[in-house]
């Protein structure tokens, strides 16, 4: 195997060889510092152009979602026969669907439940260490499927309990759009 080997460089031997460096440095810094001020601009000039066309259309669909849900709530039964959430119609996807499984402590907040699973001696893959914090996955994990140990503590007796709901939602098919929800 061969080395490859770079150029000798050529260190300034005199102050002044080395202050005619410094220069050509600062003049190359100030280069890249117009460079990103001009990149910067542009980008806020790009994002305002954008925000101008965005921000009525944003407010448009908004209207829009908001009267059809009202009518979509009077109509489902006759829309989807009773047998869907869901349904496509003039472009777009509109129903209800599941919100993923969330984690809640009935008794307090997140600290409080750490502290019920240490009480408890429930930390075993429940809890992230070095400074405790819930790992919820795992807990909603088992919430679904029971405790590995039958002599474990069962986790909704000590306040834990997932929670979804259902959520109104408007999804245009078309590729590359995303759903519209409005909380």
């Amino acid at each position: 195997m061969s080395r490859v080997k770079s150029a000798a460089l050529r260190a300034p031997k005199t102050t002044e060889e080395a202050t005619e460096l410094l220069a050509q440095l600062a003049a190359v810094c100030r280069t890249i510092a117009a460079h990103d001020a001009q990149r910067d601009e542009a980008k806020q000039q790009i994002d305002a152009a954008a925000d101008a066309c965005i921000v009525p259309l944003a407010a448009e669909r908004d209207d829009l979602f908001k009267r059809l849900q009202p009518w979509y709530e009077g109509n489902v039964a006759d829309l989807t026969g009773g047998k869907r959430k869901s349904i496509e119609l003039g472009g777009c996807t509109i129903g209800h669907r599941t919100t993923p499984p969330k984690l809640v402590f009935e008794h307090g907040k997140d600290a409080d439940g750490v502290a019920a699973l240490q009480h408890f001696g429930r930390t075993d893959g429940l809890l992230k260490i070095p400074a405790p914090s819930l790992v919820k996955a795992a807990i909603l994990a088992e919430l679904a499927n029971g405790p590995a140990n039958d002599d474990a503590i069962p986790l909704e007796l000590l306040g834990f309990a997932p929670k979804q709901s259902e959520e109104f939602f408007i999804e245009p098919i078309a590729a590359g759009v995303g759903p519209a929800t409005i909380a």
